[in-house]
């Protein structure tokens, strides 16, 4: 335990162990299952705090962020810098990052001295660290964990190849090894998407796709399994949207980029990813199914600039937009006055604090996405 420069911390990744090929044939501990977990909410944190810091701004992932922090702290015992973190998963508020967090490794003792929690520790932080983005640096940082898959085979499950990745790019020797924990711990969908009716249900699909956006704003968080699969469940109720209306748009090179490597690169994201998602839209749909999708998308839009970007034209420009938008019929009480709230906190250049702008936002997003 302890501190460790990001050197380490890659020497760590490296320490990465391999597991099975078969859930008929691994039958996990809940200890062991306990150490995958605490795994995979190491590499999460360690990309969110170190690499990704505006993921934990995103509304629907601040409960992870605070989720894995306890689940490390219940591990390593109470940090200093966990309460700090606490504070900051709160909100996402980017200016309250933890630039040094204290981290946890298994070190060459620990792999002496309890192998079955080093291998499912570490193979949890490989599920996780298999489907980053592809570039230079990150290439060295996910063969170093094959490498060390390869190396502790010894302790895993059993002697089975598919715990001892050989041969291929870095990418494509710890995918096999993804692949057989996937068959233990299916991928779980994070965030949730939850669908109401009518209204709701385009209100909703707004603020997942501005979810989608802003998880392309944080590439780390995109490549994960759960945050792919989360994409998924969204642009196909997305596609089935545009089918319904037939309005020439389609999400289809989107899911198809849902499985496919995500490139470290600014132009291959922009064009891939970014530029398709803002013209999913378009006023073939109903006025009131449009109005819907706009309000959720753009005020979910505004809490993310507010706790990141902070960029003053985008708030009068968001706000300013939600302004000319219609509630729906049958919209709840609550929602409705979250939303009167947010309008009424006047425009971060004319005064209006960052942080009323983040909370009253925030609240709006979970009541539309608790909508019926």
């Amino acid at each position: 335990m302890g501190n460790t420069r990001l050197i380490m911390m890659l020497a760590f990744f490296g320490a990465a162990i391999p597991v099975q090929s078969s859930a008929d044939v691994v039958k996990p501990t809940t200890a062991a299952v306990t150490a995958y977990q605490q795994g995979q909410a190491y590499e999460r944190l360690f990309q969110d705090i170190n690499l990704a810091p505006g993921t934990c701004a995103i509304i629907l992932e601040r409960e992870r962020c605070n989720v894995d922090l306890q689940l490390l702290s219940g591990m390593r015992g109470e940090d200093p810098t966990d309460d700090l973190a606490k504070k900051w998963f709160a909100t996402g508020d980017i200016s309250m990052r933890v630039e040094k967090w204290n981290d946890m490794y298994v070190s060459d003792k620990v792999w002496t001295d309890d192998p079955v929690f080093a291998w499912w520790y570490t193979a949890g932080i490989a599920e996780i660290a298999a489907s980053l983005p592809q570039g230079k640096g990150i290439d060295e940082y996910v063969g170093s964990i094959a490498d060390v898959l390869a190396k502790h085979t010894a302790a895993a499950p059993d002697e089975s190849a598919a715990w001892s990745p050989t041969g291929g790019t870095p990418y494509t020797r710890l995918a096999w090894v993804q692949g057989s924990l996937e068959q233990i711990f299916p991928v779980e969908t994070y965030p949730v998407p939850t669908f109401g009716d009518g209204p709701a249900f385009y209100a909703q699909l707004g603020v997942y796709v501005s979810t989608i956006q802003e998880l392309v704003d944080n590439p780390f968080a995109l490549s994960r399994p759960e945050s792919r699969a989360f994409a998924a469940v969204v642009l196909a109720r997305l596609q089935d949207v545009h089918t319904k209306f037939a309005d020439g748009l389609t999400a289809a090179p989107l899911q198809n980029a849902v499985n496919q490597p995500i490139i470290a690169d600014s132009e291959w994201i922009n064009t891939t990813w970014r530029q398709p998602l803002s013209q999913q839209i378009n006023k073939k749909w109903p006025d009131q199914s449009r109005h819907a999708f706009l309000l959720g998308n753009l005020i979910a839009q505004v809490a993310y600039n507010a706790a990141v970007l902070k960029d003053s034209n985008s708030d009068a420009d968001f706000r300013g937009a939600i302004a000319t938008l219609p509630t729906w019929a049958g919209m709840s009480a609550k929602t409705h006055a979250d939303i009167a709230s947010l309008q009424n906190i006047p425009y971060a250049a004319k005064g209006g604090k960052w942080e009323d702008i983040n909370a009253a936002a925030t609240a709006a997003v979970l009541d539309i996405v608790s909508e019926k």
